[in-house]
């Protein structure tokens, strides 16, 4: 089947749908305004900023004419968030016996919340690693005892490769090897190698981690006490509390009918979510104002705006329904798309889905220039879109997989063609001065109607084509594993701290594919050893090999089954 749009059609776009409406460009532009002023806070997670933009947009969708289509009568699909992460005030250590101020150790945000108490064994930098021929653990018992190791790793022989320091640099990383060799608490230090003198880095900050805690208690202690267990006090008594504040928050949906024309939707997103007034992400840490994130992304919000109203005065052209999400915690972890399709409204569930698209900073157009990523995601991509870029004079450069730092990427994970659109990156990004006064309202206004144009004939195609992609490494580069199971993994983690990891799809004749895992089981056990979240995953996946027979086991709808598995190559899958 050829799916094709019409040149003639495309012509007629152009001709009798101006995109230099005046009207409409001040329209998005005051759009962009309204959710990029300093009233909004920048629109951080959980914020009363961004609680007015759910407000205000739950109106617009109104206005325009959009149905509610997040259930039971309403636009608002609402979900708890974990929007920070404090240290709670069971949290203590003490070194033979003598307790250490809190300011000399901090807790990292996947440390597990639990008291131990036993002496201390020191494992050098904590890493094994068998391609390498590193094994800090050799002659080491750690069965039942707390393992010191230093941060970092070195930089010289085999840690020369950037890569391999960035992997086995990770904390995560080191609490996972040292749970492995049946350790009952980690304690981390800046400590720098015999013989060596090094500024000593700070105890780094408590972060959110969306895949919860890594198993054991974890502590990051300064250099000085890190040399005091090293010189005899090695009972040590580590007490972790770590305390999850959580928000309710929304996506607004809306969703204009077509009928029973043709079966399945078409999904049209944006996420209105930023960053508040800085923070981790900001790429200005010493800033303290409002990131308003005109571009990032009020400027893709205002467009999903502008194409529902493109798209409702169309209404009766549409063969199949088009539904609008303005998403919310994208920037935190595409927390509101992955919720999307992990527990669909009705109608929306990823396997009735034609194609989403996706508005994320279309703002800042130039020389009429437009990235549009996501275009292998689909065979038929070229030529659905490229007649409409020709007719809106729009230079659309199109190719990549599915995958990416935005919202679509949980919809191709789940198996759905889509479409990133994005005017490209620039110095203001994450930056307090990502504001108003730069938005091209003439260009944004012109993509809005791409993406309306491009949803209305995909309201009328019989279909696309998925093509697949190997899912991306999470932790730097990770390509060196020995072994793929063929999983895409759901990199948002379990929304509530359910150990295990969940599958957003599988590779099609892969391993796991083979031995019957589906979308939505939970692995958590692979070759007899925990699977908690992603990471131990992977960290297993790299320590085996290909064709190796394992076993695999996963909790569905409440039953824990127990397959045979043989694992594949290692080429970016898990």
């Amino acid at each position: 089947m050829l799916l094709t749009a019409s040149p003639a059609h495309a012509q007629d776009v152009a001709r009798t749908r101006p995109v230099d409406d005046t009207g409409a460009v001040e329209r998005y532009l005051a759009d962009v305004a309204w959710l990029a002023d300093d009233a909004r806070g920048g629109r951080g997670l959980g914020t009363p900023g961004l609680a007015a933009a759910a407000d205000w947009l739950e109106r617009q969708f109104a206005l325009i004419g959009l149905e509610p289509a997040a259930g039971d009568g309403s636009y608002r699909q609402g979900f708890h968030a974990v929007v920070d992460v404090e240290r709670g005030p069971a949290t203590r250590l003490s070194v033979g016996g003598e307790a250490v101020p809190d300011v000399e150790f901090t807790v990292p945000g996947f440390s597990a919340s639990g008291a131990v108490t036993a002496p201390v064994v020191f494992a050098g930098w904590g890493v094994v690693s068998e391609e390498n021929a590193i094994d800090d653990y050799e002659g080491i018992d750690a069965e039942g005892r707390i393992v010191l190791v230093r941060r970092y790793t070195p930089e010289d022989g085999a840690f020369a490769d950037e890569s391999l320091r960035r992997r086995l640099s990770d904390l995560r990383y080191k609490a996972f090897t040292a749970r492995e060799r049946g350790a009952v608490g980690l304690l981390v230090a800046d400590l720098p190698p015999e013989g060596e003198e090094q500024e000593e880095s700070p105890l780094p900050s408590m972060r959110v981690d969306l895949q919860g805690g890594a198993g054991i208690p974890i502590a990051v202690i300064g250099r000085s006490l890190a040399q005091r267990v090293l010189n005899g006090a090695a009972q040590v008594s580590l007490a972790t509390e770590v305390i999850e504040q959580t928000r309710e928050v929304d996506n607004i949906v809306g969703r204009i009918p077509a009928g029973e024309r043709f079966p399945g939707a078409v999904v049209l997103g944006a996420h209105y979510d930023h960053l508040g007034f800085g923070g981790a992400s900001s790429l200005a840490p010493d800033a303290h104002e409002p990131h308003n994130g005109a571009d990032d992304n009020a400027s893709g919000t205002a467009a999903l705006l502008e194409a529902a109203r493109v798209l409702t005065a169309r209404r009766e052209e549409l063969g199949r329904d088009v539904i609008f999400v303005a998403f919310t915690g994208e920037e935190n972890g595409l927390l509101g798309s992955s919720h999307f399709t992990r527990v669909p409204p009705p109608g929306a569930a990823p396997e009735g889905l034609v194609a989403m698209l996706n508005m994320d900073m279309v703002g800042r157009l130039r020389n009429d220039r437009l990235s549009v990523l996501g275009g292998e995601s689909a065979e038929e991509w070229a030529s659905v879109i490229q007649p409409y870029c020709a007719a809106l004079q729009l230079g659309c450069d199109l190719g990549g997989d599915g995958y990416g730092p935005s919202d679509q990427m949980s919809f191709y994970a789940a198996g759905v063609p889509v479409l990133h659109f994005f005017t490209g990156a620039h110095d203001d990004y994450h930056k307090p001065s990502d504001d108003i006064e730069l938005i091209n309202g003439p260009g944004g206004v012109r993509i809005a109607h791409l993406v309306a144009e491009v949803a209305a004939e995909l309201t009328t195609l019989e279909g696309l084509t998925y093509v697949a992609a190997e899912a991306p490494a999470p932790l730097g580069d990770m390509r060196s594993y020995g072994a793929s199971l063929g999983t895409i993994p759901d990199y948002t983690g379990s929304p509530d701290n359910r150990p295990g990891m969940r599958l957003a799809g599988v590779r099609p004749e892969g391993p796991a594919d083979r031995a019957g895992l589906q979308r939505g089981d939970w692995i958590v056990e692979l070759g007899g050893r925990e699977i908690r979240d992603i990471y131990d995953l992977m960290y297993v996946l790299r320590e085996s090999r290909p064709g190796e027979a394992s076993t695999v086991v996963v909790e569905r709808d409440g039953e824990r089954i127990e397959r045979p598995v043989t694992f594949g190559e290692s080429a970016g899958t898990r």
